[in-house]
């Protein structure tokens, strides 16, 4: 019965307004409170926007566990203590970086260049640190001219997570991947850390603006690979590297499907 439906789905609503009034209020907070003590008293900018963030993202999934209570959360500990790595995982929903964001203090991404191009929050990103993957994708010049910046974050103790599949997989299968975030991982001698990402996209699916508040679901973040290649070795592949990150994600996709 539509009818029924849609009165099933009026709670979805209202939890979805809070959530993203939460969302875009914090960010607006943060540039008309926060920003200019930051930018006047701040050593690192970039560090303490991105622990802003952090701060920030961390509410939004306290506030998501509170009023989404048959959703629950599990994140190992060998996930959230990853530090000065290349961060690889597959992406199902709009909530995976921002819960990949409330999970690392110290965080870069790639984001693509056209969000870049939102009025504020573009230019939030940008303080933030975060990476424009060029109009021509991850091999942009964009990200071209950030790749010392990258290695001195790594150094320092950040992370950079990726989605080598550039967008939200429909059906959980793996689309291509672009294999420029193993050119990064190469230029910076960084370790990959592999996170399997399950069932974010059964609370907020993509292609939907609601979330799914109804189900009972259990979000899970698994570390399935630490890899430290020898970028040296004279037989080394990015493209080699690339099918092994791939063949370890395809392996427990199968697990699932």
């Amino acid at each position: 019965m539509p009818i029924v439906r849609s009165l099933q789905r009026i709670p979805d609503f209202f939890i979805t307004v809070i959530l993203w009034l939460y969302f875009t209020l914090g960010y607006f907070f943060i540039l008309v409170f926060l920003y200019v003590p930051v930018y006047v008293f701040a050593q690192n900018r970039a560090t303490t926007l991105q622990n802003l963030n952090h701060i920030h993202l961390k509410g939004f999934f306290a506030l998501t566990r509170l009023l989404i209570p048959r959703t629950k959360f599990i994140i190992p500990g060998d996930v959230r203590e990853i530090h000065s790595a290349i961060v690889v995982c597959n992406h199902l929903s709009y909530l995976d970086p921002i819960l990949l964001v409330s999970l690392f203090p110290r965080q870069r991404t790639i984001v693509k260049h056209t969000f870049f191009q939102v009025p504020v929050f573009g230019w939030l990103l940008k303080k933030y640190g975060y990476i424009s993957s060029g109009a021509s994708g991850m091999q942009g010049s964009a990200m071209i001219n950030d790749l010392e910046k990258i290695k001195e974050h790594l150094a320092s103790g950040g992370v950079l997570f990726v989605f080598p599949e550039g967008t939200r997989s429909r059906d959980g299968n793996l689309l291509p991947f672009n294999k420029g975030v193993f050119t990064i991982a190469r230029y910076c001698n960084a370790p990959l850390k592999l996170i399997f990402i399950k069932d974010t996209n059964k609370l907020f699916p993509p292609g939907h603006f609601l979330f799914n508040t109804r189900n009972y679901n259990e979000i899970q973040l698994e570390l399935i690979g630490s890899l430290e290649p020898d970028y040296k070795d004279n037989n080394f592949s990015v493209s080699a590297l690339a099918d092994q990150v791939r063949t370890l994600f395809e392996e427990n996709i199968k697990k699932i499907l």
